[in-house]
């Protein structure tokens, strides 16, 4: 496997190979992103300045037949939380780099002018390309499909990220073709749209490069897991992330009204039950894998009821974010919203965060749809004053309006569940290195870091700091193997990725080598945010969720705000 720096201003191209005795031998996706950025990014930089480097990279298990390892993670400066960021990514072009023998590519330095990057067999071209630019992601893939062929893989940015709007996202083309996967928190598009590149196009190898040392270990150990998955996530796999709006709304912890609320009164329109209707009855597609290797296959393709294809994959944290948090109770209208987001390349989450604060100022009218859609097809993809207001994301438009209530954290907007119901959500959120990521540490209703540990009742303190911290742990793992985090965050699945690592690459790591990698993940990351003034001061939630309840409920958040800042002191003594 090598490393591909491109230096944008020279258009130079270096190749950097990653031996065994490498430091990042046992770092991929995440852990690699990571990893460069705090060893060569200055901490104090311009986000969106010369020297911020923006990192694609590819997981330790990537190419090889384990479930769901086919995830791409993109990493930089974050413009949004001024710190170190990471999102991850399914759809195409992850597999393709890897059958490449390509970890990682590493985009230095900026282009003065619009680029589209090619990767062929051996060559790697940097290609003037104007005539992409402006394009929404939509009519930018089918003109690269038209040139490259349709088996291409595509990583791209919309107009927010050409205008550099903080909240704007990298997209992927899924199995499908449509651009609908994207790597999205963090504003990394934006970072992408300052290096002035459009779109990175890998052509399908024709030999792979992926080697395993022993296939035959190796499928020991990834299929039965394989088959487990698909056996006992039947019902996920139908329903996919929106299963989740109606029981989230029944705890009272999903956002509704700029998190006024936790429950929503017209929630059975826009159910999980209700999309499932919707997509069966006009012959729209369920249980779509999001990359090649997903056996889980929880993504959706939506059609309009004239059979047009909407988007694919309507998900929860889109859904919530744009529906009960904006009052909105219409599929349809979500879909569109969720189309118009993915093609001009803005984070669903960010912006339904953003779009709730001026609604909750008093700009917008609750509910009001078309407003929205004028937001991200008119001033967005113009690029008008309106549209920066809405395209550099919550934290900004909030204090452009002086909003009372700012759901961010670190600079980035919450997602879909309210910490005061979720307690060890709401830990997740305020100790992140990555702001407020359930991503990093999904501590979803149902969901435990070890079959051997009792982390408590989902809405009281007990145990939650226990819980949101191996969680991250186990978290930063499964994204350094370039794992959907869906697979399972969890001590028991160590062990599984220890022996698929182990075959793969000839080595003998325990389940506690593994367990490693991932706590120096999170150490080099608070590293970077440290030197970057991001320090565990900031370690906390926004005050409203502490002096309002949430309703129906009635529950606040209620950690303590020094044990928020002790939280990672764990690092070196805490016992799995």
């Amino acid at each position: 496997m090598k490393i591909i720096r491109i230096n944008l201003e020279s258009n130079e191209i270096n190749y950097e190979e990653i031996s065994r005795d490498s430091k990042y031998f046992l770092l991929g996706a995440r852990g690699l992103t990571s990893q460069i950025v705090n060893d060569e990014v200055p901490p104090n930089c311009d986000p969106l300045g010369t020297k911020n480097k923006l990192i694609i990279a590819n997981g330790i298990l990537a190419g090889s037949p384990f479930p769901n390892s086919a995830r791409t993670s993109i990493g930089a400066k974050s413009p949004l939380t001024n710190g170190i960021k990471e999102a991850n990514v399914g759809g195409r072009p992850a597999m393709m780099l890897a059958r490449y023998g390509i970890r990682a590519i590493v985009l230095e330095n900026q282009s003065a002018d619009l680029k589209i990057i090619s990767i062929h067999e051996n060559q790697i071209k940097i290609l003037p390309e104007e005539e992409y630019k402006g394009l929404g992601n939509y009519k930018l893939h089918k003109k690269l499909k038209n040139t490259y062929g349709d088996k291409i893989g595509i990583y791209s940015i919309g107009p927010a990220g050409e205008f550099m709007m903080r909240a704007a996202s990298v997209a992927a083309n899924d199995l499908e073709g449509y651009p609908s996967r994207h790597a999205a928190r963090g504003g990394l598009g934006a970072v992408m749209g300052s290096k002035n590149v459009k779109a990175i196009v890998i052509i399908p190898p024709k030999v792979s490069r992926v080697k395993i040392h022993d296939i035959k270990k190796f499928r020991e150990v990834s299929k039965p897991f394989a088959q487990n998955l698909a056996n006992t996530k039947q019902v996920f796999s139908t329903f996919g992330t929106p299963l989740m709006m109606r029981p989230m709304n029944e705890y009272g912890g999903i956002p509704t009204k700029n998190f006024h609320m936790g429950s929503f009164d017209k929630i059975e329109n826009i159910t999980g039950e209700k999309l499932h209707e919707i997509v069966t009855a006009r012959g729209g597609k369920k249980r779509l894998a999001c990359i090649p290797t997903c056996v889980i296959k929880c993504s959706n393709l939506v059609l309009d009821k004239y059979g047009n294809h909407i988007t694919s994959s309507l998900e929860y944290e889109t859904m919530a974010l744009n529906g009960t948090n904006l009052l909105i109770d219409d599929i349809d209208s979500l879909a569109k919203i969720d189309h118009l987001c993915d093609d001009v390349g803005i984070d669903t989450i960010e912006f339904g965060g953003t779009v709730g604060v001026a609604m909750d100022c008093g700009k917008i009218d609750w509910g009001n749809a078309e407003r929205v859609f004028e937001i991200l097809d008119t001033e967005i993809r113009n690029n008008t004053a309106e549209g920066q207001l809405y395209g550099n994301g919550v934290k900004i438009i909030g204090k452009t309006l002086k909003a009372q209530r700012i759901p961010e954290v670190k600079g980035q907007g919450i997602s879909a569940y309210d910490c005061r119901v979720f307690k060890a959500m709401g830990v997740t959120y305020a100790t992140s290195p990555m702001g407020a990521d359930h991503t990093s540490g999904a501590a979803i209703a149902g969901r435990v870091a070890s079959q051997h540990k009792n982390y408590g009742e989902l809405t009281k303190n007990e145990n939650k700091f226990d819980l949101s911290f191996e969680l991250q742990i186990y978290t930063a793992v499964l994204d350094s193997m370039g794992c959907c985090y869906f697979i399972g965050p969890s001590y028991e699945n160590m062990e599984i990725i220890a022996n698929a690592i182990n075959a793969m690459y000839n080595l003998n790591l325990t389940r506690d080598d593994v367990i490693k990698i991932g706590i120096n993940i999170i150490r080099t990351e608070l590293e970077f945010n440290e030197k970057a003034g991001i320090t565990h001061e900031m370690n906390d939630i926004p005050e409203f969720f502490r002096t309002e309840s949430s309703e129906p409920t009635g529950l606040k958040y209620t950690f303590d705000k020094d044990d928020l800042k002790a939280f990672w002191s764990r690092l070196d003594t805490h016992e799995f």
